[in-house]
């Protein structure tokens, strides 16, 4: 028997309800189309459609949004998928892997994490992360002077001094304050499924969205032999119970990585590189032909028949050969985008099944196309243009700007709510409105219902007479604020801030 079985990994049960007994090919697949419907109608997939992929506030609808982006991945994840399906199929491996009875359930997993994959980013996309994790780390700061520098292995919590007898509570703290201050798109997405939407999904589709396997908590060294997995935060220290779950549901190793995700990581590398230099062109940065002359001088050495000469060159003779029936720029990215997934899905395929056995054990410490290949070279060209010469234009620079503004202002407007007692916000939650702290009411109320309820549920499973109790009402009021306004669409945070700011 093959130690490669994909039964052990395409796991359909859920947390709860989940249905009992041995299911025929038929029913998992039911079971995977429900998975299917409750990501397509949830609310986290509705709201991509307003936030961010490269340019914020954008109003111009051909160019590129999270929603738009995210579908895009998703096609290609389930062109990925079929291709690494039809290659198993011809080498008579299916069967061999635990397959022949789940290529529906492989393709609609892939499908779906691909879809979900930015459900978690904030509004104003690494400018809003970065925003939510400069505030905090700004504000949660040393016990004994607050003017002193900020240092991993000192701080703790404001607002929760350490009280005599409390001396052991000083690690719990450190570790709530790492976890704060690494706010991340991904592990928001791992809390949103789980905690705030309760979408109870399979927990083979819940392990494909968990890309990176690092705590957000993490302040030892990262093991060289899973530095690439854990490069980021993965998930956070409130969802570490329910990972410990997933590990064992999908017999995951501690820092290893469900299979399936390297295929929605290869998806998503191979859209937007192509996606962003796009809506580049169509937001006039450049025009396509000055696209064409910086992708040309990044390549370097010009060789018949190379790489770019299949992809780039080609598309742009051919965009340039007809421009009878379509404009240039149409014809160029049409013929763009086709030359790249014919080259870089093949090759994302073969990676994949060349790499099996590291792959299904969770332990490959690379992405499918990162490596010496003229594919992975071919991806880095697309990203350094996109870098130098779209990123750090100033239109751009000035709206992740007014991004960062907005997400820490916003912030310091809720930040009211973060310096109550544990014994007010207490009071404030039992009875949503407190006359005697009165901007702190409104503020509470405008939270969403949705975010209020995860914050009461949390607390009410600890023990409010244990010494940690304060420590940990206080992470999950911080939670709560990071939720709100990571949750918001940038159009919405935008809104929100200027009206709280009176500035409209």
């Amino acid at each position: 028997m093959s130690p490669i079985d994909f039964r052990t990994k395409i796991n359909w049960h859920r947390r709860f309800r989940s249905p009992q007994g041995e299911k025929s090919e038929h029913e998992i697949l039911r079971i995977f189309e429900s998975d299917r419907g409750r990501i397509i109608n949830s609310p986290a997939i509705r709201r991509l459609q307003q936030k961010t992929q490269v340019f914020p506030l954008e109003r111009n609808a051909a160019v590129r949004t999270r929603l738009t982006h995210s579908m895009e991945v998703q096609q290609v994840g389930r062109y990925i998928a079929k291709e690494i399906l039809s290659r198993l199929k011809e080498q008579r491996l299916l069967e061999t892997y635990g397959l022949d009875e789940l290529t529906g359930p492989f393709e609609s997993i892939v499908e779906m994490a691909c879809l979900m994959h930015d459900i978690g980013n904030p509004p104003f996309g690494h400018f809003g992360e970065a925003a939510i994790n400069d505030w905090f780390k700004q504000r949660l700061y040393p016990s004994d002077a607050a003017s002193q520098p900020l240092s991993d292995d000192r701080c703790i919590v404001r607002d929760l001094r350490l009280r005599e007898g409390e001396e052991g509570l000083n690690d719990l703290r450190r570790k709530v304050r790492q976890d704060l201050c690494h706010f991340e798109g991904n592990a928001q997405g791992i809390r949103l499924v789980h905690s705030l939407m309760r979408m109870n999904l399979t927990w083979a589709q819940v392990g494909c969205i968990l890309k990176y396997t690092r705590p957000a908590w993490w302040m030892g060294e990262t093991p060289a032999s899973h530095s690439y997995l854990m490069k980021k935060p993965g998930y956070y220290l409130s969802e570490e119970a329910y990972i410990e779950r997933l590990r064992k549901e999908l017999s995951l190793t501690p820092n290893g990585r469900f299979p399936l995700t390297w295929i929605m990581e290869a998806a998503d590398d191979i859209s937007y590189c192509v996606a962003d230099l796009e809506d580049a062109v169509e937001k006039r940065i450049f025009s396509v032909e000055e696209l064409y002359q910086h992708l040309y001088a990044a390549w370097g050495i010009h060789e018949k028949g190379s790489l770019f000469a299949q992809v780039v060159e080609n598309a742009w003779e051919k965009s340039r050969s007809n421009t009878l029936s379509r404009s240039t720029e149409d014809q160029f990215f049409m013929y763009l985008r086709v030359n790249t997934l014919n080259k870089l899905v093949p090759y994302a395929a073969s990676r994949f099944i060349d790499n099996l056995p590291q792959i299904f054990s969770g332990e490959f410490n690379h992405a499918l196309l990162e490596d010496d290949s003229s594919f992975s070279q071919l991806l880095e060209l697309y990203k350094h243009v996109a870098m130098r010469h779209v990123f750090s234009h100033p239109d751009v620079e000035q709206l992740e700007l007014q991004g960062y503004r907005v997400i820490s202002g916003l912030l310091e407007i809720y930040s009211p709510l973060l310096q109550l007692s544990v014994e007010e916000f207490s009071e404030l939650v039992e009875k949503e409105r407190v006359r005697r702290i009165p901007i702190e009411s409104r503020l509470y109320q405008k939270l969403s219902t949705r975010h209020r309820l995860a914050y009461v549920e949390a607390i009410g499973k600890l023990d409010r007479h244990a010494p940690e109790w304060p420590v940990m009402e206080y992470y999950y009021r911080c939670r709560l604020i990071q939720d709100y306004i990571s949750g918001m669409t940038d159009l919405y945070a935008w809104d929100e801030y200027r009206k709280l700011m009176a500035v409209e």
